[in-house]
């Protein structure tokens, strides 16, 4: 047999496996967190690296079919975009706001979960902390500034509710990724991502805006000498909720009523709600709403473009088999122990990479503890990447729009995130009986 022409086809047997993912993960992390490469291209060509060493100089396939591999989340984020941006540039989320802030402006115990509701919305329908932050998480610091709330603890709550919407549903990218790593359906994963994220974010919300129930909502700060103020109401509120109602409605009712109501898909249930928004409120332009969605989609879609590609190359070259066999051989608590530390550990590069690289081979290793439910609590676990330094994004734009340092914001962020983890990890625990009772 002629010798392996490739870099690491000389390594003794066994060994090329681990180096492949060495080298892929090396070269991903030198060229996103060291030269500050967006995170799709870095994947991308991490993932060429791994097969140029094992031989495949022009690995063209796998990474054109790699690339596609996620097209129903990418058309998902794409059209989610659209709406959130239809919503905000119509002016339906400042009259929402507003609302939400007249109503219970005096009574913080139903205020704090209302504006964290509202924070998180974003991330739930697009499935990226970046959404809610820079969207409705803008508007949420103005009210809770106005309110009183320091400026440390409101980024920090933003930051929170951009993560913990990125994990509720009906959207969740990382879950998505490990369940296509089996050719999981997204099915069933309301009720077990519900249990972790909203519970989380009651108690998040409370501990965050403590200062405010303790002293009954009276604004500290009047808007008046601060001189802040949310953007006039472009619509009534009624007309608001229309676009909103229209989203919920398609998401829903193919689920209560399968026979009756036909299933649109998230694309053209978002793109159809995003119509009836247009359709209800003021005169805008559209098409520069349409374009600015897009521009601000286009590097959630490069990352999952760039983790399709990674995991194929990895599929490829057996180092996704290295590491399922390493996994398999642990025990289950080992295994939900590793889950609790290295995905969110990972998840500083890239919570989506983390779901990919970490969370399908966990997945493989705790199969038949109910699959929904375990990818759900791993998809959480994963998510906490977007907390974390160096590049801690959702703090860092977070911090950003409420002028304080991030290093403060992340600060805040520490007990809300070890919730998070430890719903994440009761999860993955009960995993078997929450299947059970979800079915």
């Amino acid at each position: 047999m002629p010798p392996d022409p490739s870099l690491l086809g000389r390594l003794p047997s066994g060994w090329a496996e681990p180096a492949t993912l060495l080298v892929m993960i090396g070269v991903f992390g030198a060229l996103s967190a060291r030269l500050r490469w967006q995170t799709g291209i870095a994947l991308g060509v991490a993932a060429w690296a791994g097969a140029a060493a094992n031989g495949h100089l022009l690995p063209l396939r796998q990474l054109v079919e790699g690339g596609t591999a996620y097209i129903d989340p990418l058309l998902a984020i794409a059209t989610a975009m659209i709406f959130m941006r239809v919503l905000l540039d119509g002016g339906a989320l400042a009259s929402i706001g507003g609302a939400v802030e007249r109503a219970f402006g005096s009574r913080p115990l139903f205020l704090v979960p209302s504006v964290m509701l509202i924070v998180m919305f974003p991330g739930m329908i697009t499935g990226s902390s970046t959404a809610s932050v820079l969207t409705t998480g803008v508007m949420a610091l103005t009210i809770l500034g106005g309110l009183g709330l320091p400026p440390e603890r409101s980024a920090a709550f933003v930051a929170m509710g951009g993560v913990l919407g990125m994990v509720a549903p009906p959207i969740n990218i990382p879950a998505m990724i490990i369940g296509a790593g089996l050719d999981l359906p997204y099915a069933g994963f309301g009720v077990p991502l519900s249990l972790i994220a909203f519970p989380t974010a009651l108690l998040t919300g409370y501990l965050l805006a403590w200062p405010l129930l303790r002293q009954g909502g009276a604004p500290r700060a009047p808007r008046e000498s601060s001189g802040e103020s949310l953007p006039a109401p472009a619509v009534p509120l009624g007309r608001a909720l229309l676009g909103p109602a229209a989203a919920v409605l398609l998401m829903v009712l193919p689920r209560v009523a399968p026979a009756a109501v036909p299933d649109p898909g998230l694309p053209l249930a978002f793109l159809a709600a995003a119509a009836v928004a247009v359709v209800s409120m003021p005169r805008f332009d559209v098409w520069y709403s349409c374009l600015r969605a897009t521009e601000e989609a286009l590097p959630v879609l490069g990352i999952l473009v760039g983790v399709g590609a990674f995991i194929q190359v990895l599929t490829l070259t057996g180092a996704r088999g290295f590491v399922v066999s390493l996994m398999i051989a642990s025990p289950a608590g080992a295994l939900i122990a590793v889950a609790a530390i290295g995905l969110p550990l990972f998840g500083a590069i890239s919570a989506f990479g983390s779901a990919s690289v970490l969370g399908v081979p966990l997945l493989l290793a705790l199969l038949g503890r109910s699959d929904v439910v375990v990818a759900s609590g791993l998809s959480a676990l994963a998510s906490i990447g977007d907390l974390m330094l160096p590049v801690a994004l959702a703090p860092t734009l977070a911090a950003q729009a409420a002028g304080v340092d991030r290093l403060v914001v992340l600060r805040r962020c520490v007990v809300p995130a070890l919730l998070l983890v430890a719903a994440a990890v009761v999860v993955l625990v009960a995993a078997p009986a929450i299947g059970r009772l979800a079915s």
